[in-house]
C-alpha cells in the first residue's frame, strides 16, 4: 500500500480528513516489521507504562512509510518509532503543559511527576536500544480516548495535503509559546525564581533558567510595591521608544528587581534582543545610545544584543549577560536566583 497516494486519493474524493485518519490507523504499519517482532518492544511499553498492550498503536512514518510533517522516506538511522497509547488514566497521570488543549497529546517523558521522569526516560532509551538497527528511538504520545487520536492525526493529514483546518484558539501577542515552559509563571516566582526547579540531570530548558514570561505575567510577578511599579510603568514606556526604532524580540532581564524579597530594587536591569526596522532610514546604534542615556534617568539600565548581527556575536554578547546577571558584585550577597526571558507583548498598562 502506498500511503501517499491513498491519502491524496481520499483527499480528491472529498473524504475528511478525520476519515482518511481513521482508516490510516486501522491499516497496515509499513515500515515497523511484522508484529510478531515487535511483541516485546510493545509488551515493554505497556508494562512501563501500566496500560494494556492493546492501547498501544504504531502512527507516524512506521505506519505510513513517510513523515506527514515534511514527507520525506522513513529511514531507520533517523526515523523514530512513534507510538500512540489511548488510555485516559495514562493521559491523566501526566500533568497538562501550560496553554495545552483540553485533549492535546501529553507525553510521559515531559509531563510525568517530576520524580518519575528519569526513570521512564532511561527506560525508553533501553528499549530503543533494543529497537535500533530499525528505528532510531521510540518515543510515545498519550491520548484521553481515539477521537483525540483521530483528530491530532488528521490535523496531521491536513499540514500534509496544505488543507487548511480548524483554526486554532488566539494566542495573545507576546504570549509565551505553548510547551515552551513547563510551570506556570508566577509559581516559579513563589518559589524564590530558582535557577533550577530540578536536579541538574533532570533539567531541560523548560524547567530552568531563563524563565519565560509575557509582559502582564511579568507585571503580576514583580510589581509589588509602589516603586517596582514606577519602574515597570517606566520600562513599559522604554519598550514603546524602542518600537519606533527597532523591532524588539525578547528581553532577559536579571539584577535586584528579579529578587521579589527585594521591595526598593534600585534599577531594572535588561538585555534586549532586537533587528532593524527596513522602514526606519537611521542607523539604529545611534538612536539606541541616545535612548540608553534616557532610559538610564528612570533607573532602567538597558543593553542591547542585536539578533541581525553574525551568530556568533549574538552568543557572545547572550553568554556575557547571563554570567554577568548571575555574578556576585562586591559588597552583595551571592545571587542564587535565576533570570527571566521577557516576551515583549502588552502588559497590564501599569
Amino acid at each position: 500500500m502506498n500511503y501517499a497516494e491513498w491519502i491524496r486519493e481520499q483527499h480528491a474524493r472529498s473524504v475528511a480528513a478525520e476519515q482518511i485518519a481513521e482508516a490510516a490507523l486501522d491499516g497496515p504499519a509499513l515500515c515497523a516489521g511484522d508484529t510478531e517482532s515487535l511483541a516485546p518492544l510493545l509488551r515493554g511499553v505497556s508494562q512501563l507504562l501500566a496500560v494494556p498492550v492493546a492501547d498501544v498503536q504504531i502512527v507516524g512514518s512506521a505506519r505510513f512509510g513517510f513523515s506527514l510533517r515534511d514527507g520525506a522516506a522513513f529511514d531507520p538511522a533517523f526515523s523514530d518509532l512513534d507510538l500512540a497509547i489511548v488510555n485516559a488514566g495514562l493521559y491523566q497521570r501526566c500533568s497538562a503543559p501550560t496553554a495545552a488543549s483540553a485533549d492535546a497529546a501529553r507525553f510521559p517523558e515531559r509531563d510525568f511527576p517530576a520524580d518519575e521522569r528519569i526513570a521512564v526516560r532511561k527506560a525508553f532509551d533501553a528499549l530503543s536500544l533494543s529497537v535500533a538497527d530499525r528505528f532510531a528511538y521510540v518515543s510515545v504520545a498519550v491520548f484521553p480516548d481515539q477521537a483525540a487520536l483521530v483528530r491530532a492525526q488528521a490535523g496531521r493529514i491536513r499540514a500534509y495535503l496544505g488543507v487548511a483546518g480548524p483554526a486554532p484558539a488566539a494566542r495573545p501577542a507576546g504570549a509565551a509559546p505553548a510547551g515552551a515552559v513547563e510551570t506556570p509563571f508566577q509559581h516559579i516566582v513563589d518559589a524564590g525564581l530558582p535557577q533550577y526547579l530540578l536536579p541538574i540531570a533532570a533539567s531541560t530548558p523548560g524547567n530552568a533558567s531563563p524563565w519565560l514570561a509575557d509582559r502582564a505575567a511579568f507585571e503580576r510577578a514583580f510589581g509589588g510595591s509602589s516603586l517596582r511599579r514606577l519602574r515597570l510603568a517606566a520600562l513599559g514606556r522604554a519598550l514603546a521608544d524602542l518600537a519606533q526604532v527597532v523591532q524588539v524580540h525578547c528581553c532577559l532581564v536579571g539584577g535586584s528587581f528579579v529578587d521579589v524579597s527585594n521591595a526598593v530594587p534600585n534599577d531594572l536591569d535588561i538585555v534586549v534582543f532586537y533587528s532593524a526596522r527596513a522602514d526606519v532610514r537611521f542607523e539604529p546604534g545611534r538612536a539606541l545610545q541616545r535612548l540608553t542615556r534616557k532610559f538610564l534617568l528612570e533607573h532602567i539600565d538597558m543593553r542591547f544584543v542585536p539578533c541581525d548581527a553574525e551568530p556568533w556575536l549574538m552568543v557572545k554578547l547572550t553568554s556575557y549577560f547571563t554570567q554577568l546577571y548571575q555574578s556576585r558584585r562586591p559588597g552583595t550577597d551571592a545571587r542564587e536566583h535565576g533570570l527571566v526571558l521577557l516576551l515583549p507583548g502588552t502588559g497590564t498598562g501599569q
